[in-house]
This record gives structure tokens, sequence and C-alpha cells, in this order.
């Protein structure tokens, strides 16, 4: 089990492949103490819809990384910059093309052998040059949910049937404000009532000035007798 840091547990980086066609995907991160905790958690936060037939989970310290902004200002250096330490093996290959808003960040476009850490990310930056960001992840470093029908079927395949966890069943959201308040379904302030139809009129309350003031009276009455001396 990993040792937290902190308050916390160590952070994991959570990929996820929506099916045979598509790449595996980083989608956010999770805290957890081990690796089974880890996937366990990301089914839970990232498999709310059903597009999901494989998680990897890798801890954020064995994920290597660099941007353009990095790379270029080490070119001004005279050393090579942050060190990159990795074993020598198998690196899968992450990289983002476009500064376009999504719900990702890298898709893993495939392997390449290397001797440590920095040389997978040279060859990382060879492969995809254009790129923005570059990620290269040890193999080993990899959990792991299986590749078998029985683990889509208990991990994945029950969020189609989850269909709270779905915005689009809950009718109001996604709805323009306008269309609710031409609907009379959209309160003006927030302690008026909603009323389908009808022009709403909140009712407002005004003080009569012929009507007594139950906390000026008493305060009146003491002011006006004298003091009681006692001998």
């Amino acid at each position: 089990m990993s040792v937290k840091t902190g308050d916390q547990w160590p952070r994991w980086e959570v990929f996820k492949k929506d099916n045979d066609r598509r790449p595996y995907q980083a989608v956010g991160s999770v805290h957890a103490g081990d690796p089974e905790h880890a996937l366990l958690t990301a089914r839970n936060i990232f498999v709310r819809r059903p597009a999901a037939v494989s998680l990897w989970a890798v801890r954020e310290d064995d994920i290597v990384s660099a941007t353009v902004e990095t790379v270029l200002a080490e070119m001004g250096r005279d050393n090579a910059g942050k060190p990159m330490h990795g074993p020598a093996g198998v690196y899968h290959v992450g990289v983002k093309m476009t500064h376009k808003r999504s719900m990702t960040f890298v898709d893993l476009i495939g392997t390449v052998d290397a001797t440590d850490a920095a040389d997978a990310m040279r060859q990382a930056r060879e492969l995809r040059p254009d790129a923005l960001a570059w990620w290269v992840i040890p193999d080993s470093a990899i959990a792991r949910t299986e590749d078998s029908e029985d683990t889509v079927e208990s991990w994945f395949a029950p969020a189609t049937e989850k269909t709270y966890k779905q915005q689009q069943y809950y009718g109001t959201i996604g709805r323009h404000v306008g269309e609710l308040k031409r609907a009379g379904l959209m309160p003006r302030q927030v302690n008026e009532t909603p009323v389908l139809g009808a022009k709403h009129v909140r009712p407002r309350l005004e003080a009569d000035a012929d009507a007594p003031n139950p906390i000026a009276q008493p305060m009146a009455q003491l002011t006006a007798q004298p003091p009681q001396v006692t001998e």
C-alpha cells in the first residue's frame, strides 16, 4: 500500500477506453492507497456513462511529462533541465494535440522501447513533434482492469441502467432560461413561488401609520413614569 502524503493518498491518473476503436484517454485523477483502490475509485467517478470498456490507473509520480513551453525553456539553459528517471523497457506515449476545450487531456497513441524515461520522451517528441504536450508512462507502472467479458459486464455494463446519473434524464437541465420563464417555471426571485400561466404578483407588506407600535408603547410608558425613590 502506498504511503499518504500529508492527509491525502497519492494521486493516480486515470485513462479510460470508450470502445475498441478509441484510444485510452486521460480523463482525470483520483487519490488512492493502492492500484485496486485506484481502479475502484476511478470506476465510481469516471464510468458514470455506458461508454467504457477498460480503465488504467498510473501513479502521478510514474508519469514523465513535457510541454512546448518547458522544452523551449530548457533549450535556453546550459543543463538538460529537470532529470527524467524511469526504468528501461516499454513506454506508452500520450500527446495533447490541440488547445480546444475537451474532457480529456492526452490520448495514448502508441509505445516505444526506451533505455529510460528521458529516451522515451525524446522518441515521443520525434514521433509527434507538432504536439503541445507529451506524456511517457512505463508499461510496468500501469494498473489495468482485466480484458474479459466478465469484467466488462460487472464493471461497465451496469452504467447503462443507472440513468439517474445522466443529465438528459432530467427534464429541466439543458433548457434555456427564457423558455422556463415563458412557461412560468422559473421564479423571478429566490423567495417567489413559480406559477404556471398567470402572472405572479409578489405580495407587498406596507406599514400602517395609524397602527400602534407594540415595541414603542412599553418604552413610552417606562420613560413617562418618574423614578421611584426608596427611603
